[in-house]
């Protein structure tokens, strides 16, 4: 297959680029070429926040996988013009070139957050509550990419808490650097927010999967174990050997945010091989290759 992709070189897209090379010819799309390239691979420099320009992108594509997020996705109102370009403008804008290029599948990357928070898992029937303005721009964008449905096989891909070696100033990483520098860790409530983190080894595996799909399909990409924030800073310390330096504070979390991922194992066959304890070892050694085993 030909396969645009855009968002190559952040976190889930820098690991998919090296997969999905192997066996389709892949055109990657993001603002920063990196210093290396898998074999095989096009690269084509774009800022979505300023347009897409489908004279850059090949003329005939069989599937666009949009990975593409705002720099400033914490940073609202003031970065909310980036966030709506890239998520919802440069979401419209991909989904046309796709329809002029012929593809017949289009992959959208959405986040779990839509769903707010509860006390159940959710499940993707569920209704949603986006709890700021990314979270909205997520949801629009997910109407929009269904709205093509009847145009080629749309999938959209609801993830939580991917993580992983690499990743930098998202939860886990943070988590964990703050364990290993003996910094104190502020968690709302005890035990705190519940969730189902995936490594992003595995979440890197739905992709293949879903570019098979003949037909549309809103799937969470989430991991087999939920734990607390409590739990999940205890399991930073026993992997890393570090006691953590935790407070409790007296607000609680709007509510938990573990997904259901039956759909994920039932309709692309994934299912998650690396266990959380691993996984935290991989992204500890990661940032402190020389402390941790």
């Amino acid at each position: 297959m030909r396969i645009v992709l855009t968002g190559a070189s952040g976190f889930i897209g820098s690991h998919l680029v090296a997969d999905l090379a192997t066996r389709h010819d892949v055109v990657a799309v993001g603002r920063d070429e990196p210093p290396a390239l898998p074999d095989g691979v096009r690269w084509v420099t774009q800022d979505l926040a300023r347009g897409v320009d489908p004279t850059l992108l090949p003329a005939e594509v069989d599937a666009v996988v949009h990975l593409a997020q705002s720099k400033h996705y914490r940073s609202f109102p003031e970065g909310a013009d980036d966030v709506f370009a890239i998520n919802v403008e440069s979401t419209f804008d991909l989904l046309e070139y796709a329809r002029h290029a012929g593809a017949r599948t289009y992959v959208y990357a959405s986040s779990g957050g839509v769903y707010g928070g509860s006390e159940h898992a959710f499940s993707e029937g569920d209704r949603l509550n986006p709890l700021n303005f990314y979270l909205s721009s997520k949801y629009a964008a997910e109407a929009l990419v269904a709205s093509y449905r009847s145009i080629f096989t749309t999938v959209i891909f609801r993830f939580f808490f991917v993580y992983g070696p690499g990743q930098r100033a998202m939860l886990i990483p943070s988590l964990v650097e703050k364990v290993l520098a003996g910094d104190e860790i502020v968690i709302e409530g005890n035990p705190g927010l519940r969730i189902n983190p995936i490594f992003v080894g595995d979440a890197a595996r739905v992709f293949e999967p879903a570019l098979a799909l003949e037909e549309s399909e809103l799937v969470n990409v989430a991991g087999d174990e939920a734990v607390t924030i409590t739990d999940l800073v205890a399991l930073v310390g026993d992997v890393t050997g570090v006691e953590p330096n935790v407070v409790h504070a007296d607000a609680a979390p709007a509510g938990d945010l573990v997904g259901d991922n039956t759909r994920m194992k039932r309709v692309l066959g994934v299912v998650p091989a690396t266990t959380l304890r691993d996984g935290l070892a991989a992204t500890a050694r990661a940032l402190a290759p020389s402390r941790v085993a």
